[in-house]
């Protein structure tokens, strides 16, 4: 087996010791370059005076060490470096070392931004979780009646902050004067935030807020419902069941049975 291949098998895969040691490596470094940049202070607007502790320099050089190391081995083993460059994972990769190519930009703002990409690493450690692949199956399979669900939302919150500007036009201390403020109440109420900067002031403008309020919660449940039966769904399609005790929700490698210990039947790929 020549380098590249092995360091293939290292990078890209998590099934040998020195995979998992990998795979280890760049989820610390991820949690504490994203650690590293709470506690920084925030860019342009902070007193001059003010920077942050010194430690967060030099682990803020070795994140971006090991990052860069990340993306250049993936670069080298991937079969289609491509690919993997315009990829999800590809793009957030770049964009968390894109920065520490051009250190001579000196607005804090503008390296902030390119410093996002740190944060955009965190989504990386979805690839650790074999219930983030299901979970992903899941939203994909149903994001056309979420989105149609949520099309329906929001004209029932234009429909209702028109109301309420209607039911609120006559009272002499109204809060809401355009049909714009009244549709921002509508999602603030709707969705159980509630921040209470607009209320209504008449007695029916009172009952109509109450029935958002009940109304919100059920739109909250919703999409949940759709979710969590796709996701059994799911389950139910791409699980293998246990011939010992029935089970089926077992991480994707797994070659024995979570809940007993059985072996598994192979995955059909």
């Amino acid at each position: 087996m020549n380098l590249r291949l092995r360091f293939r098998r290292v990078v890209l895969d998590a099934d040998t010791r020195a995979g998992r040691i990998y795979n280890l490596v760049i989820f610390g470094t991820i949690l504490a370059s994203v650690a590293g940049l709470l506690v920084e202070p925030t860019p342009t607007w902070i007193a001059a005076s003010e920077q942050p502790p010194d430690w967060t320099n030099g682990l803020e050089q070795i994140c971006l060490a090991v990052f860069i190391a990340d993306f250049l081995l993936h670069l080298w083993v991937t079969p289609k470096p491509t690919s993997y460059l315009f990829s999800f994972y590809g793009l957030i990769d770049f964009s968390a070392v894109l920065f520490f190519f051009i250190p001579q930009i000196s607005s804090g703002l503008i390296l902030w931004i390119f410093k996002f990409g740190r944060v955009l690493r965190v989504f990386k450690l979805l690839r650790f979780l074999d219930e983030a692949q299901l979970l992903g199956n899941a939203l994909k399979a149903s994001a056309r009646r979420i989105g149609v669900f949520l099309f329906f939302v929001v004209m029932a919150q234009v429909v209702l902050g028109y109301l309420m500007v209607l039911v609120e036009s006559r009272h002499p201390e109204t809060q809401f004067q355009t049909v714009g403020e009244g549709v921002y109440w509508a999602i603030v109420t709707m969705t159980t935030v509630g921040y209470g900067d607009i209320v209504p002031q008449t007695v029916l403008g009172q009952l109509l807020a109450a029935v958002v309020m009940l109304l919100g919660f059920g739109i909250i449940a919703i999409p949940t419902g759709i979710i969590t039966v796709e996701t059994m769904e799911q389950v139910r399609r791409g699980g293998r069941e246990c011939v010992s005790c029935g089970a089926q929700t077992h991480r994707a490698k797994a070659l024995h049975c979570d809940q007993c210990g059985a072996t598994l039947p192979p995955a059909v790929v």
